[in-house]
């Protein structure tokens, strides 16, 4: 089976606390992977690293290389912001653009992507991401209201939507359930 991400000797340090120690695994193309362990264990600081989150933060560093589609994604040709196109992320805690509407939550990453889609396109491509994200059925109707003003759960399932309407390569998600009615 083909991989999409190859993991090499992967460690990485916030200051002077390691986190993650020469991590060595493969993740298979059209596959789900499940990272498990106890709270505080890294989790999510390895999750972040496969689409660097971690760019910005002060004292994070790491070492060793992570690999999609055979390129090594922390080097100085990889654009993260490409990268973040490929490999989306939905976070633990709800993110919805308290500003937007349910409809633009999901509809601003096709935007901001720039894609060329007709209003009808976008419209499609807002309700097969709110369905796939089990939420059409309950915000089909309340499309033009904030998307802050949605149940925790709810909130959780229109960042998956938003996640999945641009179709990235990888979907990555930080206890994505933790928020969910």
């Amino acid at each position: 089976m083909e991989n999409v991400f190859e993991i090499r000797d992967l460690s990485s340090w916030f200051g002077e606390n390691q986190v993650l120690k020469k991590i060595r695994m493969d993740i298979a193309k059209n596959s789900v992977t499940s990272v498990m362990g106890p709270s505080g264990c890294g989790k999510s600081t390895f999750i972040r690293c496969l689409n660097r989150m971690h760019d910005m933060t002060t004292g994070f560093r790491m070492e060793g290389e992570i690999l999609l589609d055979g390129t090594n994604i922390y080097s100085e040709k990889v654009d993260p912001v490409y990268l973040r196109r490929r490999v989306g992320m939905v976070f633990q805690q709800p993110n919805p653009f308290p500003r937007m509407s349910v409809f633009e939550n999901v509809a601003v990453g096709l935007r901001l992507n720039g894609r060329n889609m007709s209003r009808s396109d976008i419209a499609d491509a807002v309700e097969r991401s709110l369905t796939m994200a089990a939420l059409w059925n309950e915000v089909k109707d309340h499309l033009r209201q904030s998307g802050a003003s949605l149940s925790g759960g709810q909130q959780q399932r229109l960042c998956i939507a938003r996640a999945l309407a641009v179709e990235p390569e990888v979907l990555l998600m930080d206890e994505p359930c933790s928020a969910l009615d």
